[in-house]
């Protein structure tokens, strides 16, 4: 199914992005050092925001050769 990661994308953006909030809320002033499990988790959200970035890029650029008539898209030429 070819319509179903860009959907999935679109509503894991939307999660993140609704509990965004609250998770700030319960965020409390550590001092200015960060420890070694708030390096981790921002290196996780950072390569988990980039993966499904590239991945719904990726399928937004094969929907576009698919949708042209007679373009394989192997040698670049329109």
């Amino acid at each position: 199914m070819p319509g179903t990661a860009p959907r999935l994308a679109a509503l894991l953006w939307a999660l993140l992005l609704a509990f965004t909030p609250a998770a700030a809320a319960w965020a409390r002033p550590v001092g200015s050092a960060d420890g070694p499990a708030d390096v981790a988790l921002a290196i996780g959200l950072t390569t988990a925001a980039a993966t499904v970035t590239g991945l719904w890029l990726r399928s937004r650029y094969r929907r576009g050769e698919a949708e042209r008539p007679g373009g394989s898209g192997e040698d670049g030429e329109p």
